[in-house]
């Protein structure tokens, strides 16, 4: 999302006699998000509003954010409010996350994105196993939130709307090309040789090639599948080790660097696989 101002300000009075929208946060796709209030209960909360320039895209708005309430997840961003403010536009209320996009992060040490694409496809997960498909996943789909109480956390942003052709395996080709992103820094060319990873173990290079090519080759792939994978091979031995013997590979092995690239500083460990 680009921090330019938004092509419409938020509505000066509650929404719905609740929700106050205060600051801009960013300016996306099709909304523009702003920080804001629950006036109930004094929480901080995220506001997103159909852009005025995508007016076209109202309905998908909608059909995105009613997918939201289908599914309760912590991996996937809390929805808490949706209707139309007194123009018609519509606006979705929820979690407010702090913390950074996946897609501003550019290209990270080949751990730090195995990481953050293991807890990519964790999210994936949860939204697969309710039956549903994204159908547009990309690196804006995911967002690294820390809190106090919960730690760092890869939230999914929304749950696409399930278009024609949508199904897990494409979900989860198109997770590869995010990892294929911070893995380079460019996004995957069609059939174009992946680069080698420096300090990578050659695993890694096998395993991006065959996700990135499941679609063509009809490989069956699940993100349980690619979550495991990805682990092994952040930590090669975590097979060898009792469940509750394992040791957080975030705060051992990746946090430090995913710490201080995603927030420039220490922060909470990120969950297991829960």
């Amino acid at each position: 999302m680009s921090r330019q101002g938004p092509s419409q300000p938020p509505p000066p009075y509650l929404l719905d006699g609740r929700y106050l929208a205060l600051e801009h946060l960013a300016r996306g796709e099709t909304a523009n998000v702003f920080s804001g209030s629950d006036t109930w209960t004094g929480e901080h909360v995220a506001i997103r509003f159909l852009r005025s320039d995508r007016k076209t895209e109202d309905r998908r708005f909608r059909a995105m954010a009613e997918r939201l309430f289908g599914l309760t997840s912590a991996r996937v961003i809390r929805a808490i409010h949706t209707g139309d403010d007194r123009t018609g536009r519509p606006f979705l209320v929820t979690e407010l996350l702090i913390g950074r996009g996946i897609h501003t992060l550019g290209k990270v040490r080949w751990e730090v994105a195995c990481e953050l694409s293991r807890h990519a496809a964790l999210a994936l997960r949860d939204m697969h196993l309710q039956g549903l498909s994204h159908g547009s996943v990309g690196a804006r789909s995911f967002f690294v939130a820390s809190s106090a109480e919960a730690g760092a956390r890869v939230k999914l942003l929304d749950l696409g709307v399930g278009t024609r052709g949508a199904s897990p395996r494409r979900d989860l080709v198109a997770l590869a090309g995010v990892l294929h992103h911070l893995l380079t820094g460019e996004a995957p060319h069609h059939l174009g040789v992946i680069p080698r990873i420096p300090g990578a173990p050659p695993e890694l290079h096998e395993a991006l090639e065959g996700w990135l090519m499941a679609e063509d080759r009809a490989t069956e792939i699940t993100a349980v599948d690619m979550a495991r994978a990805l682990r092994a091979l952040i930590d090669p031995h975590v097979e060898d080790r009792p469940r509750d013997a394992m040791p957080s590979t975030t705060g051992e092995i990746v946090l430090p660097k995913l710490s201080r690239v995603v927030f420039g500083g220490e922060e909470p460990k990120m969950p297991e696989d829960d």
